[in-house]
């Protein structure tokens, strides 16, 4: 039973005892002529109210007090909320600040063609001008049928980027809203980090998601930090790291710098950006030889049944090993590959050939085994930069969780997605952790720390161009009918959620109204980088900003402020003045474009969901009202939607029926809960929330704006909302989906009758009846008495080690499109299908010689509009810098606070140097080779101002993910003219503030 004195009542009690005490201790005695008085300044509240913080996607709870008139007096950690457990990182105990700021936006600003300064407007005259301008552009871009003849009904004239800032709700409507507008130009920012591992998950596991919850690396005994700095990135979530080891894990960080979580790791092994499939690599070589000689030290019922290992691929199958890099396949003119041999071998009943022995020289494991033979201890040693000792001193603990009784953790973040190889970045992970069996199981897994609250949601839902919410795919030219495209994306869950976009306007007789639904081209890429590209060519005509910052987020940022320029109109919602909304400012630019500026709700400013990196979907409920006449972004859609279907009644040429037709019974502003009642879905007939899957139908009777999300709002209510302190792994609080489950693919966690492979940690079990523990991820019994086997969604229900990627089925390493070395594992120097644009150009190492990888700090968030106008924070780190060693700043003649100037092919910037023991050179090749490290942050707006670190990186991008490589290129560094220490925009502003 939860006692009834809690932190918070005794917080309230100490308060006022503690302030005595201090009090106390300042004066020995009574002033003469002046009555001593206790003067109680603890803020004052009458209401407390939850809420998820809006930084990183931790999903920290946080609890907000007000006053009896509204007025927001204190924030402070949710000492309830299992994620953060009352903690809260420098961002977070900055958050009343997002509120009680001066310099919030509270009007809608308005800059005209060519204007040089903002004019205030009414909300009612810019839903109206946005409308007109939308409807324009749709309509001179429109686009009924493509160059090939077929239907695509869709513009190309409009963008959409953002969204991962919103919640759920308004994610979902804005992936409603958009679809039927025929915007095929839209992105979240995940497209700019966690794509990259979305996609490798769903090819591994089935799913676009991180397999296990933060709570549980807690019951880990090896964590293995890939560069994901944790301690500095995750800082709440850290704190059940620092559990795990208080229990006697082993923590080990691999990575570029001594970060915050190397210092507290018992095991730091240094290696350069962009070699981590190379000591992965490595690793994986290691399991293996140790699985052939010491069978016993490894689950192989897991291995042999569970994964792809025995399946026999294509005898016509050859890879990096016979191809000196390369897969059988490539087309050099495509730059891509023939994926037809990399099949599985089928017998002549059409199963698959599997050799449980895993002796065939085609199995998985033997080709696994070809493929990282090269990668010896010297050659990842070479390659990577560290010690032989402490890359064997890594291979000996991680391999060790490979016992049933023992789990491993790896834990990664942007340092591992944002390379022209991050999927197999990622991929390279899963494969060795299902060689180890630790997917499914308690204080194993992948755990990916996205930067945005909702970069999980945002993907969910759908705010990307190639997927709709739920991860249905977002159709294309070939889908010419309902039909051919529901046997691809799943008939229940296509017509569901076409039902519920379009309601009675959507039967089987017009195939649910699917032809309402834009098409893209194949082999045209719709992605972030590209729309920026578009709108420089001018091909995009106007373009939304959801919260997004592209002019400091971007790779290759300068393009994007060019891009901008060109554009008829541009839309920004957000709470500051950003850099993107304001690019017409920076000197030198000159632009026709019309910009809207509306101000924007924060967090607590309204109600919604917000998924976290492990699937967590919480509540957030309004505490106070929004800052002047912000509004959330629920009801800007909203009211926008409802502008254009007033706009196009009447209209039947192109496909204008996709708007009037759409199902929006909102109103202009809707409630957050009804909107999650649809995404949940309902049955039409007797509008009964769906409860389960099972629920969903192919005949129209049902609709559902998200099968994920099946579960979240029932007959029972708002499950998100729930605050329950019971069930397994936290299983009362919130909701995650699959259907609460809170580890992924648990089935994997049990042999075959169902027995836990780890009694001491049991995830589920078999009582002969049901399952007992975690919600169990699929409702099948045990694969003995029929049940299916742990992984849905994927080829044959198994862990894909074996999974045709873009870039090929086995993760290979490939030097960063940018490098200061020569790849040592193959003749192949980069990523043969990487996306690379026309006109991007590529430095040179005799040019550029140092590596640059772009960093977050904790005081600061992503684009950093928010933060760098929040004093506390600014205070904390008021100035753009680059970390740069001893070693090169001895050699640069470079000082501590000296203005250094970074230059690479796409731009330069000039930003403090903070000379630090963090960074040391690494010797590769035989060569010493220096890297340098600076955080993403700054732009020229806000309180706090910097050049952009963004501009320096290049567009060059993975080609299963669209992703920028941001973490690994080249550039020059080298001391300013002047060597002056900056002065700091505004700090003195900031101390008044």
């Amino acid at each position: 039973m939860r006692s009834q004195f809690s932190r918070r009542d005794f917080l309230k009690i100490s308060g006022g005892t503690a302030g005595l005490f201090a009090t106390a201790g300042l004066f020995r005695g009574p002033i003469k002529g002046v009555e001593p008085k206790m003067v109680d300044t603890r803020p004052r509240w009458v209401k407390e109210t939850t809420t998820i913080c809006p930084f990183d996607a931790s999903g920290c709870g946080f609890i907000c007090y007000t006053d009896s008139a509204g007025n927001l007096t204190n924030m402070e950690g949710d000492p309830d909320n299992p994620v953060n457990r009352g903690s809260a990182c420098s961002k977070g105990a900055s958050l009343i600040q997002l509120h009680n700021n001066k310099h919030r936006l509270e009007k809608v600003l308005y800059r005209a063609a060519g204007a040089n300064d903002w004019e205030e407007k009414s909300w009612d005259w810019a839903f109206g001008e946005i409308a007109k301008k939308v409807k324009a552009s749709r309509d001179s871009g429109f686009i009924a049928k493509n160059a090939a003849g077929k239907t695509v009904n869709r513009t190309e004239a409009i963008a959409s980027l953002g969204g991962a800032t919103l919640d759920n709700e308004e994610c979902y409507l804005l992936s409603k809203m958009l679809r039927a507008l025929g915007i095929v130009y839209l992105d979240s920012q995940a497209r700019l980090s966690t794509a990259s591992s979305l996609e490798a998950l769903a090819a591994s596991f089935g799913r676009n998601a991180m397999t296990n919850s933060w709570t549980d690396v807690s019951n880990a005994n090896v964590i293995l930090d890939m560069g994901g700095n944790p301690a500095e990135n995750y800082p709440a979530c850290f704190s059940h790291l620092g559990e795990a080891m208080g229990k006697g894990a082993e923590l080990i960080s691999v990575d570029c710098r001594l970060t915050r979580t190397a210092a507290k790791a018992g095991t730091f092994v240094a290696a350069r950006s962009g070699s981590e499939i190379a000591f992965i690599g490595g690793l994986i070589k290691y399991v293996i030889s140790d699985i052939e000689a010491h069978p016993a030290n490894y689950n192989m019922t897991y291995i042999t049944e569970y994964t792809t290992a025995g399946m026999v691929v294509n005898s016509n199958f050859k890879g990096p090993a016979d191809l000196d890099g390369m897969f059988v396949g490539y087309n050099t003119a495509s730059h891509s590959y023939d994926q037809s041999n990399w099949n599985f071998t089928k017998a002549s009943n059409g199963e698959p050939v599997i050799d449980k022995t895993l002796t065939n020289p085609n199995c998985v494991f033997q080709l696994l085994k070809k493929q990282y033979a090269r990668y010896t201890p010297e050659m990842v040693s070479a390659t990577c930069g560290c010690s032989q000792a402490d890359f064997a001193k890594v291979c000996a603990f991680f391999a060790a969780t490979g016992k049933a009784d023992k789990a491993g953790a790896i834990v990664y973040a942007m340092s591992s997605t944002q390379h022209t190889s991050g999927a197999q970045t990622v991929r390279a992970y899963a494969v060795l952790q299902m060689l180890l069996a630790n997917i499914g199981v308690s204080g194993g897994g992948l755990f990916a720390l996205g930067g945005e609250s909702n970069v999980q949601g945002a993907a969910d839902n759908g705010v990307s161009w190639n997927k709709l919410p739920g991860y249905l795919s977002a159709p294309n030219e070939d889908d010419t009918t309902f039909a051919a495209y529901a046997s691809k994306a799943g008939d229940q869950s296509a017509a569901s959620l076409l039902k519920a976009w379009y309601g009675s306007n959507a039967s089987s007789s017009n195939g649910f109204g699917f032809g309402f639904l834009p098409k893209t081209d194949n082999n045209t890429n719709y992605s972030y980088v590209n729309a920026i590209k578009q709108m420089a060519a001018g091909k995009i005509k106007g373009a939304f900003a959801w919260g997004a910052n592209p002019v400091v987020e971007s790779a290759a940022a300068g393009q994007a402020t060019q891009a901008l320029a060109k554009l008829d109109w541009l839309v920004v919602t957000d709470m500051f003045e950003s850099e993107t909304a304001a690019f017409w400012k920076k000197d030198g630019v000159t632009s026709q474009t019309e910009v809207f500026l509306l101000p924007t709700a924060c967090s607590y400013e309204k109600e919604g969901s917000v998924t976290n990196a492990d699937r967590w979907i919480q509540w957030r409920n309004k505490a106070v009202s929004a800052s002047g006449e912000a509004k959330s972004e629920l009801e800007v859609i909203s009211s926008l939607l409802s502008r254009l279907q007033t706009l196009y009644q009447g209209e039947s040429g192109l496909n204008a029926e996709a708007i009037t037709k759409l199902s929006w019974t909102y109103s202009t502003n809707p409630s957050a809960a009804d909107v999650a009642k649809e995404m949940n879905g309902y049955k039409i007939s007797s509008l009964q929330q769906l409860e389960s899957p099972e629920d969903l139908r192919a005949d129209g009777t049902v609709a559902c704006g998200n099968s994920l999300y099946i579960g979240s709002f029932t007959n029972a209510g708002n499950q998100m909302a729930r605050r329950e302190q019971t069930g397994a792994f936290h299983a009362g609080w919130a909701w995650s989906w699959p259907m609460n489950t809170r580890i992924m693919n648990n089935r994997a966690s049990v042999d075959l009758s169902g027995k836990p492979f780890n009694a001491a940690k049991p995830v589920i079990s078999w009582n002969g009846m049901s399952w007992t523990g975690d919600n169990v991820d699929g409702k099948n019994a045990p694969f003995n008495q029929s049940g299916g086997l742990p992984f849905k969604g994927t080829n044959g229900n198994t862990a894909q080690l074996f999974a045709a990627m873009a870039d090929g089925p086995m993760p290979e390493h490939y030097e960063p499109w940018e490098s200061p070395v020569d790849n040592a594992l193959s003749g192949t120097q980069n990523n043969p299908t990487a996306m690379v644009f026309e006109g991007d150009t590529q430095g040179s190492a005799g040019e550029y010689p140092v590596i640059c990888t772009t960093i977050r700090t904790v005081e600061h968030s992503l684009g950093g509009q928010l933060t760098r106008n929040m004093p506390f924070l600014v205070e904390l780190a008021p100035a753009a810098y680059v970390e740069i060693s001893e070693q090169l700043a001895s050699e640069k003649g470079i000082k501590a606070g000296d203005i250094v100037k970074l230059t690479s092919a796409r731009g330069s910037v000039s930003v403090a140097a903070a000379v630090t023991k963090r960074l040391k050179p690494f010797s590769i090749g035989g060569k010493t080779v220096h890297q340098v490290a600076i955080p993403n942050h700054w732009g020229f707006m806000g309180i706090a101002q910097g050049d952009s670190a963004n501009v320096l990186a290049p567009n060059t991008a993975d080609s299963n993910s669209s992703t920028p490589e941001f973490k690994a290129f080249l550039v020059k560094v080298e001391k300013a003219a002047d060597g002056t220490v900056p002065t700091i925009t505004g700090r003195y502003k900031v101390l008044e503030d």
